[in-house]
């Protein structure tokens, strides 16, 4: 798959990051400094992106007794989606103690 390719799931992960980015700005309590909260808001979903966007990539994991073994990209890419929809809940609702 081209890397630069916009597929229907990169651009759903695109609207999603927007969105919490938004979600952050407006709802957070933690700083009065909206750019501030901006860019953590988009500290937190750049890995789960970057796992949706390079999932062939990441999922070439290495050498075992020599011969290259992949992980599925399936399993990179659900970690990619957890990551961009539960971190930002976690922090919005503030449950971590």
């Amino acid at each position: 798959m081209d890397v630069l390719a916009l597929t229907t799931e990169r651009v759903v992960a695109l609207v999603i990051v927007v969105l919490n980015v938004l979600a952050a700005v407006f709802f957070s309590t933690v700083s009065t400094n909206v750019v501030l909260v901006a860019l953590a808001a988009l500290g937190l979903c750049l890995p789960g992106l970057a796992m949706i966007w390079f999932r062939e990539a990441l999922s070439v994991t290495g050498f075992d007794r020599g011969v290259l073994h992949d992980s599925p990209p399936v399993f990179i890419d659900v970690i990619g989606w957890l990551f961009l929809i539960l971190l930002p809940i976690i922090f919005l609702y503030k449950l971590l103690p």
